[in-house]
């Protein structure tokens, strides 16, 4: 009988190496342009990995460790453990959903910054939270806040949302954060029309 290690394993290695054929197809296949050339690299395997994080964790971790702790408690307390996390599941169902949200906003985020033509690239995705009824993205990008500033009406529509506000960090200038709010637009000039104001959100604190 194969281990349960050795069907993760498989599992982790046919993802890889589907997604390094899509990544080595794409590079043979792209149109080099003078004049987009930086803008128009792909990302790099490990990053596009890390960006996939949570949908590989989803169908190889997760799975073998259910599968694993099912064999080894047997089928009452597995049953128990389910019906639990389930209960837990619906209590929580905002919390649930905000985090799918979240997960779910990284990826329309990432299709609209190529069409953005951003001067230093495409930024990277740090990290995305929700907080409140927003969502807080995290990104790394060079000469990036200007012009995620100009076009949050861009962003916003990328995420289906009536507003994104763009904060520059504090004391580094090419961490920049994007606070995604499903609320009608707040009646604040400092954010909404200056961007020189820095508004140090507590994430930077």
């Amino acid at each position: 009988m194969t281990s349960g290690p050795a069907i993760v394993a498989a599992i982790v290695a046919a993802t890889g190496a589907g997604r390094l054929l899509h990544h080595l197809g794409g590079v043979f296949r792209r149109r080099h342009d003078e004049r987009s050339t930086e803008m128009s690299e792909q990302p790099s395997f490990p990053l596009r990995v890390y960006h996939w994080r949570w949908e590989i964790l989803a169908v190889t971790l997760l799975p073998y460790c259910a599968v694993t702790f099912a064999l080894w408690a047997g089928p009452l307390w597995a049953s128990l453990v389910l019906a639990a996390a389930l209960g837990w599941a619906v209590l929580r169902r905002r919390q649930v959903r905000a985090r799918f949200k979240a997960v779910a906003l990284q990826h329309r985020l990432r299709a609209v910054f190529p069409h953005l033509r951003l001067p230093g690239g495409r930024p990277t995705i740090l990290w995305s939270r929700p907080r409140g009824g927003d969502v807080v993205v995290s990104l790394y990008g060079r000469e990036a806040f200007d012009h995620l500033h100009r076009h949050r009406a861009v962003l916003a529509a990328a995420c289906s949302v009536p507003e994104v506000y763009v904060d520059r960090h504090p004391r580094y200038a090419s961490l920049v954060t994007l606070t995604i709010s499903a609320d009608a637009p707040k009646r604040e000039p400092g954010r909404g029309s200056l961007p020189s104001n820095v508004v140090p959100l507590r994430v930077h604190s």
